[in-house]
């Protein structure tokens, strides 16, 4: 029996990846901050997520949140992606500035920072943190206690420079900002709804505020007085979530910008308390969601043209991994109130640190706050145990196999694809592979079901390096985890898409040539067996998880759009020679671990919904694979149902010997 797998993306396919998908919003600031004569800031010091991060996570392997590469930068000095979530500078970089320290607040983790940086302060801030734990492990973002242990590291580096008693100096005077939330309320509550199977609203702003408590109280035993808690932005309004949840006209999102208000309510009253049990200290509550919401809501009073799109790509859903070389940007970002789908223009961050200055005059902290949320894609894997060979007939030869399709086949083509979360090349994966239970990039514990189609032992990646001339003469694999029919659903989750999938059997084909001429090359590719395992991701992650695809289609349209494009790619496949084709179905996904959690209730049920819409994409499957037999000469496309038994494995797991199954 031969399974498919799910993706989720948070920005992911059967595995799906993620969802990658980030909210935030930026904030910048123009003009010298004029402090009273007695008051001395030698140092800002950055808390937070992408709002604020201003190249922490560039070098960090496991996060898609980043944004080292253009067009982001390109009016930063030189024009340079520096990793800062902006077409120009960010928050951290204006504050620095209007108090007259320094043009930009270098990221903790630039190999290129210099000892004496830390003296008038560095940024610790991570795109896609939060205050919940699991906001930040989500993202691979760096953790609120792991942008806390690189402030101690920081401290103790700032010792040996200039000693124990400036050290304290600096540290007792600096300014402390903080920025987080964002990530927590729209994506690990509204977006994945993980949280909301244990909370109700109250009850999780609650935690993330006993979260930001502890926080505020480490940072003032490490020295800190004076510190910024900027409370969370509109995130309803955003391009991505008015995409996402704004319906036909794409309106704000309320229930989110409910909850943000509801949450910032609370922590401003948590900030008087954290005042009154610690006399000494000065913290304050930095109201962004006002000037913000009044920018997008009446956006032409301040020069702006368009409030509820970005300037990159569309400008409905482009953000980070999204938002790349290939995609067009607007042509006066100007007159845009957001970059990319997620966080503002500079100029609409200049504007909004002005209002917010005015808005906390009290306050010393000029910047406005926003954050990106970033929510890692959730690889969810369906292993699968084969029993036995296929005996073919005496007269039948396969002389080689090729496989297309997601992270159920895929052997290892995404290994050193840096831009997709979609990989497994590391332990546990293939703890039982056999050759020493190396991880290969298979998102299994061992073989997956390419490697038992039985030709040789294991299927090899086409981008292996290691890949020889010889290992073409009997198949490779083409197969990238958190691809899908639909191009939305690969581009996700930077994935590589069906057509590329294509691209590389073209250039394997000119390979093989080379390697065995051209009539025995022709041979092998009329007769070897081509497989093809998609539809999970497009139907978990990009209509009911993010819902982008929702707001477009019913499920019957958009199961009708999946069957068009995937006639398309099999056409193609058949014109390249391609005469045995294996099509498998979808899987009862609803019925996945990850599904039960997010959206199987209490009791973890399977969730019918998608099942049903696997169930109605594999009824049209067939149709479509019988029209292909019909109209192309010598084809053979077999439809492989793997949703009805492996449905009967889940809900009758004790009779295949299984113990766990939810």
């Amino acid at each position: 029996m031969v399974v498919s797998t799910m993706k989720l993306w948070l920005c992911g396919g059967c595995l799906f990846l993620r969802c990658i998908i980030l909210l935030g919003v930026l904030c910048k600031t123009k003009g010298l901050v004029k402090l009273p004569p007695n008051v001395t800031v030698p140092a800002v010091f950055v808390f937070g997520d992408s709002i604020v991060d201003t190249g922490n996570n560039n070098d960090n392997k496991l996060t898609p949140a980043k944004c080292n590469y253009p067009p982001y930068g390109k009016d930063f000095k030189g024009s340079i992606p520096t990793g800062r979530f902006s077409n120009g500078k960010v928050p951290s970089d204006l504050i620095v500035e209007d108090l007259g320290i320094k043009e930009y607040l270098p990221a903790y983790l630039d190999p290129n920072l210099q000892s004496s940086d830390l003296l008038t302060g560095v940024n610790f801030a991570s795109g896609g943190a939060g205050y919940d734990p699991l906001t930040s492990l989500s993202a691979a973002a760096i953790s609120l206690s792991g942008q806390v242990d690189l402030f101690k590291e920081c401290i103790g580096k700032l010792k040996g420079e200039v000693g124990e008693e400036r050290s304290n100096f600096i540290l007792n005077n600096s300014f402390y900002i903080v920025v987080f939330g964002s990530n927590d309320i729209s994506n690990t509550y509204f977006l994945t709804r993980v949280r909301q199977l244990q909370y109700d609203l109250p009850t999780y702003t609650d935690i993330l505020l006993k979260s930001a408590s502890n926080f505020l109280k480490e940072l003032y035993q490490l020295g800190a007085r004076r510190i910024a808690v900027f409370g969370i932005p509109p995130l309803g309004c955003i391009p991505f979530q008015r995409t996402a949840a704004g319906g036909i006209e794409r309106n704000c999102a309320e229930q989110i910008n409910d909850a943000a208000k509801f949450f910032n309510a609370k922590l401003s009253n948590k900030l008087d308390s954290f005042n009154q049990q610690f006399p000494d200290a000065r913290t304050v509550y930095i109201d962004v969601y006002t000037p913000l919401l009044d920018i997008i809501l009446n956006y032409q009073k301040y020069g702006y043209k368009v409030a509820n799109k970005g300037c990159c790509g569309t400008g409905i859903i482009e953000v980070v991994e999204l938002c790349n070389r290939f995609v067009p940007t607007c042509p006066n970002d100007l007159e845009y109130v957001f970059w990319d789908s997620f966080h503002p223009t500079e100029y609409k961050t200049v504007i909004t640190h002005r209002m917010v200055l005015s808005m906390n005059k009290k306050n010393l902290f000029p910047s406005p706050p926003g954050s990106i949320c970033h929510l890692l894609l959730l690889l969810v894997i369906i292993p699968l145990r084969t029993l036995g060979l296929v005996r073919l007939p005496p007269n039948v030869t396969i002389p080689a196999v090729f496989v297309f399709g997601d992270s159920i086949m895929d052997t290892g083509n995404n290994n050193n694809n840096l831009k997709t979360e979609a990989r497994c090349n590391f332990p546990p994966y293939g703890e039982d592979l056999e050759g020493g239970g190396m991880p290969t990039g298979r998102f299994s514990n061992g073989k997956v079901p390419s490697d038992f189609v039985g030709i040789k032992q294991l299927l090899p990646p086409y981008l292996d390096p290691n890949l020889q001339p010889t290992d073409l003469v009997t198949g490779v694999c083409f197969a990238s985890g958190g691809a899908g029919y639909d191009p939305l659903t690969s581009k996700l989750a930077s994935a590589i898409h069906f057509d590329s999938q294509i691209e590389m059997f073209k250039d394997y084909i000119g390979k093989l040539r080379g390697v065995v001429g051209e009539e025995r090359a022709e041979y092998i590719i009329e007769n070897s067996l081509y497989l093809v395992v998609m539809g999970s991701n497009d139907i978990s992650n990009t209509y009911f998880l993010s819902h982008v695809r929702q707001l477009e289609y019913d499920v019957p349209a958009y199961t009708d759009l999946l069957l068009r494009l995937a006639s398309t790619y099999f056409k193609e496949i058949y014109e390249l020679g391609a005469r045995r084709i294996g099509v498998f179905s979808t899987p009862p996904i609803g019925c996945v671990p990850f599904q039960r959690t997010v959206a199987g209730g209490i009791t973890r049920h399977c969730v019918d919904k998608i099942n049903d819409a696997c169930k109605l994409f594999n009824a049209k499957l067939p149709n479509a694979l019988d029209s292909l037999n019909r109209n192309l000469p010598d084809s053979r496309f077999v439809f492989i149902d793997v949703y009805n038994p492996l449905l009967d494995v889940i809900v009758n797991y004790p009779k295949y010997g299984e113990i766990q199954i939810t």
